[in-house]
């Protein structure tokens, strides 16, 4: 387009150059010939403007009155102008037919489909939506050209939309019926448009919800019965125990300390799905505390592993969070670290703000690695690497998925690299809005 503009240009000039040289050279003859060159000159460019004057009225009239009269004549030396002009005008006629098709497809799809569907421009004002939108949002063909928020009136849809680290997809409660639950989705649309989608997943999260009670209830159950059964092998392995075999008084103590465990971090699991963090349990959280913290809750095991921990930094690097459960998650990761990176291995802490301002955790071993294909399981409950190992380890299989859950709930994700033979990294990134101003250490929750 660029370059047939230059020609349109470039020729035009030449027309103009080649009319006014001839002008002139009519000029200069005339008025050679009758002693007035200056007054011929003079009335030869007066012609020679008023000439090109009207060609362009001419020509104007033939842009303006395009669209309702084609046949309308036009100046000869505009001809190449007007030739490119029309081939630009059919392109773009064919153009604009062919995006209207497939605007009506994309309608016509959308219509067809069960979610609801709304397009907005980017200041987020309803543009269209489907027949599903109308049933399921209550939305109406005055609706078009309001702001969405206006017409979804939802905290967490609200949050959604304007965030600017936006998630994937929202959840959140109908405004209509109280026992619905819609999820949300939001993508790109052309240039200036967003595309929502909305979807009932009310069966799937009450599906979920019973997976999550029956869960709970069976480890409430189980709980009360390990406890007396505990309590009897502690006492039998204190009492004489001429009669009774060690090695298996051994194995039944071992299995019902895993049984516990299993228990406990199934209820942790359950109680991280189920609530919300209350604000009062929100403090900042001192990492440099933290890890001293840390290192001293695993000295023990280290010790055994001959592991060599180091620390990368020693900042005063404040967070807001829970203290609790962050805690817990990082303790996770530091006894992964520990317990299946190797004997010996080298183990590094380091934590710091990125440049969008995120803070990152960082728990890094140069040990066996993970296989590439487990990477993305890993955090599956009671997926294991190496089930063998990990039983021997008295791992769970539940360790990691608490551990996303605990970041979800901070509105952070925990990122995973590894490699076979070269070891493992796993990151725990809190959003920039997690960064919390540095205190006192009297009023400091740490």
């Amino acid at each position: 387009m660029k370059d047939q503009n230059n020609k349109i240009n470039n020729y035009s000039i030449v027309v103009d150059l080649v009319n006014l040289v001839i002008f002139l050279t009519i000029a200069i003859v005339i008025g050679y010939l009758s002693n007035k060159l200056t007054y011929s000159i003079l009335i030869f460019l007066s012609i020679y403007i008023a000439y090109i004057l009207y060609s362009h009225y001419i020509f104007e009239r033939w842009i303006f009155n395009y669209q309702n009269n084609k046949s309308i004549q036009y100046h000869q030396k505009h001809q190449y102008l007007v030739s490119n002009l029309n081939n630009s005008f059919e392109e773009l006629t064919e153009t604009k037919l062919k995006f209207k098709i497939l605007e009506k497809r994309f309608k016509e799809l959308s219509a067809s489909m069960p979610d609801a569907v709304v397009v907005v421009d980017n200041n987020f004002a309803t543009d269209w939506f489907n027949d599903a939108a109308i049933k399921m949002l209550s939305l109406k063909s005055i609706d078009i050209g309001r702001p969405i928020l206006h017409l979804i009136r939802n905290p967490s849809f609200t949050k959604f939309i304007n965030s600017k680290e936006r998630a994937s997809h929202v959840s959140f409660t109908s405004p209509l019926k109280y026992d619905v639950t819609i999820q949300s989705f939001l993508v790109p649309y052309g240039e200036d448009r967003y595309l929502l989608t909305f979807r009932d997943i009310s069966e799937t999260d009450h599906l979920n919800k019973m997976r999550r009670d029956f869960v709970a209830n069976v480890s409430h159950e189980l709980k009360t019965p390990l406890t007396v059964i505990f309590g009897y092998l502690e006492t039998i392995s204190l009492s004489d125990k001429k009669n009774i075999d060690q090695g298996i008084l051994d194995q039944m103590l071992k299995q019902a300390k895993r049984m516990d465990i299993m228990i406990n971090d199934l209820l942790k699991l359950t109680k991280l799905q189920t609530t919300n963090i209350p604000e009062k349990n929100f403090s900042p959280i001192n990492l440099k505390n933290l890890v001293a913290e840390l290192l001293l809750a695993c000295k023990h095991k280290s010790n055994a592993n001959k592991n060599d921990i180091k620390i990368l930094t020693d900042d005063d690097l404040y967070i807001q969070g829970s203290y609790e459960e962050i805690y817990s998650a990082f303790l996770n990761l530091l006894l992964n670290a520990i317990m299946y990176s190797g004997s010996g291995v080298v183990i590094e802490i380091n934590y710091h703000v990125s440049n969008d301002k995120e803070v990152i955790f960082t728990i890094k071993d140069y040990g066996v690695g993970i296989p590439s294909d487990s990477v993305d399981r890993l955090t599956e409950r009671f997926y294991r690497v190496d089930k063998g190992r990990s039983r021997e380890q008295g791992g769970t299989g539940l360790g990691l998925s608490i551990v996303k859950h605990i970041m979800n709930r901070h509105e952070g994700k925990l990122e995973v690299k590894s490699s076979i033979g070269e070891g493992s990294q796993f990151s725990c990134v809190f959003p920039k809005s997690s960064l919390a101003m540095k205190l006192t250490k009297s009023s400091s929750n740490i």
